[in-house]
């Protein structure tokens, strides 16, 4: 047998591994925690100061300034940080309200905060995230409170002046993961009402050490960073005026590029909150959209201190300004002020990963209800009831992930902690549809609010190519995509319906067609992985349900696009005329069914399908209707089996 293996004992061994695993971490913990407690009883220490920190930030583009300013807000409550003020190096009054909304959802909201009114002219946006500020709730108020006016607020040079000429000498660390454009002005700035000292002499005199992410040093690149390169004459003046007597330490973008906190998992560590400022960016955007965390590693680095990285060894930073080809030149010397970050190995980049999500999940507003947590199993009905009162954390799993498609096989993975393990996937159609219908409303709204009126339909039956097809004729540029079989009774038609209720205005039906056998075999070569099945009989139903479809969508709805796409054989993806499709066989003749179960029977036998997956595979073979004589044997041949089977795991 090729594969007839116990698929709980695989996945139970992998579960024990990682609970011994963290046993082990457990223990190491607890004993470094009980050695602790034991030296402190007796050599009592001192704690630490808190840093004197101004946080310099562009915030309304990429999602790692929020993580970093969640991460500092926890910071200050464990007494690590004293914030003195916050510049938000972007332009707009939204982007400052960002840091508001922030701010007073993590308990402060007194925070002084400073705008940048005169740099960089209309950046790159790469999610325009700062639309939190006018979410609403049912009632229409705003979603989340607010404690400033961000109109009123200073600019961020001046605020700058203020709060160093407040700080005690060589006290202040400034953490800058944004433009240097308000550092530019600070440095260029003279005396004002805050201070008799220029920009430069406040700097020298108040800053004890820059954290900034910036550069790229490794293997001979130079190049600067999206930040640096955006204002590249704003860079060019902070890194010529800096005085050399200030710490510089620099996170290039490469060590935060191994750091890739995905938006499923954002949103799986905060499935027990309903209210959260992080949660509602990541359940209203699209942030699938290559983010890492390069930020926090600034942050982190200046509050645990430089052991918690490998930093280079010392030497000076010539900025050279080309505009987007500019360069950082590093030039070792042990008596320079600047070191950067040097990458780690998988282990280091998990760890730093692991922070980040542990900080995610300190939440101050919790949910009773989990959809992480596993649960007994629940099938049928019990999963639906199940799945009614987590409908929103649902959605807002989905969506964190989705991009712009919608494919129903995915939303049945996150019915895994109640017992789905993709053989069993008829126990869950129930509660699949429900939440599928609920992510497909939101999903259009979604799309419509973004100016995307145009969705394209792929079905046809199962495994035969709908995914390849959306990705060789790169379909995925449409505003939505739903991908799905849609061959039961009124399916494709509920589809296009409440899509156009919605204001959808252009909608394309994709009809891809595969031969009855191959869209079998890709079934059981996708089951190898996934461990899902189609069942035969649904199989072979989905392909009678689709017979005339092509013909009868036509007709019903003219002003719908339809493309008819050829898979068979697996032989490519050919975009085929409507008279050419209608040649296409649906009928599933009592030959084709004779054809089908004697395969079946023959993988059976050498194990291409495993012992475990019978049942899955095989389905309720004797419900097929029009069988006939000849195939009813084996039919009950392949029942026979699956039910053996059957018995056995239970």
């Amino acid at each position: 047998m090729k594969r007839n293996y116990n698929k709980n004992r695989f996945v139970g061994s992998h579960v024990l591994t990682a609970i011994t695993a963290l046993l082990l971490l457990w223990g190491l913990n607890a004993c470094r925690t009980a050695g602790a407690a034991q030296q402190a009883a007796v050599y009592p220490t001192a704690k630490p100061k808190p840093v004197q920190m101004i946080l310099d930030s562009d915030f309304g583009s990429s999602t790692d300034d929020l993580f970093a300013l969640m991460m500092l807000n926890h910071y200050i409550d464990d007494g690590l940080v004293d914030l003195k003020g916050i510049i938000v190096d972007r332009e707009g009054e939204k982007n400052a309200g960002v840091v508001d909304i922030f701010n007073t959802y993590y308990g402060h909201p007194d925070i002084p905060v400073g705008l940048e009114r005169n740099g960089v002219k209309n950046p790159r946006c790469f999610i325009p995230y700062n639309g939190i500020c006018d979410l609403t709730d049912a009632q229409g108020n705003p979603l989340f409170k607010r404690s400033l006016d961000t109109s009123t607020l200073p600019d961020g040079y001046k605020l700058y002046r203020q709060l160093l000429s407040q700080a005690q000498d060589h006290s202040v660390v400034i953490v800058a993961i944004g433009f240097a454009t308000t550092l530019a002005q600070l440095l260029e700035s003279g005396a004002d009402q805050y201070s008799t000292l220029s920009g430069e002499e406040l700097m020298s005199r108040k800053v004890k050490a820059i954290y900034i992410q910036s550069g790229r040093f490794e293997a001979g690149d130079s190049l600067c960073g999206y930040n640096m390169r955006a204002a590249s004459k704003q860079s060019a003046v902070f890194y010529n005026r800096l005085p050399k007597n200030v710490e510089l330490i620099m996170s290039p973008s490469n060590i935060g590029d191994a750091m890739d906190y995905v938006p499923r998992d954002v949103l799986v560590d905060l499935s027990d909150t309903q209210l959260n400022p992080i949660k509602a960016v990541y359940t209203n955007y699209t942030c699938d959209t290559g983010q890492r965390m390069w930020d926090t590693n600034c942050l982190v680095n200046a509050v645990m201190g430089d052991s918690e990285y490998h930093l280079s060894q010392r030497g000076w930073v010539k900025f050279v300004d080309k505009g987007e080809n500019s360069l950082m030149l590093f030039t070792p010397d042990p008596a320079g002020n600047a070191r950067y970050q040097q990458p780690g190995d998988s282990y280091f980049n998990q760890l730093k990963l692991m922070d980040i999500r542990r900080h995610n999940r300190i939440n101050r507003h919790p949910t009773d209800l989990t959809i992480e947590a596993p649960q007994p199993q629940l099938i049928g009905e019990g999963a639906v009831a199940w799945a009614q009162p987590r409908m929103g954390l649902l959605v807002d799993k989905y969506l964190g992930s989705a991009g712009n498609k919608i494919d129903p096989d995915e939303v049945r993975a996150m019915l895994r902690p109640i017992g789905y393990i993709g053989s069993n996937a008829a126990d869950y159609e129930a509660a699949e549809q429900m939440v599928v219908d609920s992510i497909y409303n939101v999903m259009l709204h979604r799309a419509l609010r973004q100016g995307k009126t145009d969705l394209v339909v792929v079905t046809g039956p199962p495994a035969s190519g709908k995914s390849t097809a959306v990705r060789q004729l790169k379909l995925n540029k449409a505003g939505l995509v739903y991908d799905a079989a849609l061959t039961g009774p009124n399916q494709l038609e509920r589809v296009i319906d409440r899509a156009k209720a919605e204001g959808m205005k252009k909608i394309t039906v994709v009809m891809v067609y595969n031969d009855l056998l191959t869209c079998h075999k890709n079934d059981v070569t996708r089951g190898k992985t996934s461990y899902r099945y189609t069942g035969a009989d649904k199989l072979i139903q989905a392909f009678r349900d689709n017979s005339n479809k092509l013909q009868l969508l036509q007709a019903a709805y003219p002003d719908v696009a339809i493309i008819p796409v050829d898979c068979s054989g697996n032989l490519g993806v050919r975009r085929v005329t409507m008279e050419e499709a209608a040649a296409w066989n649906y009928n599933v003749s009592e030959q084709e069914l004779n054809e089908l179960f004697t395969y079946m029977l023959g993988e059976i036998n050498t194990g291409e399908i495993g012992t475990n997956d019978i049942p899955a595979a095989v389905g309720n073979i004797l419900a097929v209707p029009n069988l006939g004589a000849s195939n009813i044997d084996m039919a009950n041949q392949l029942h026979l089996k699956a039910q053996e089977v059957a018995r056995e795991l239970r």
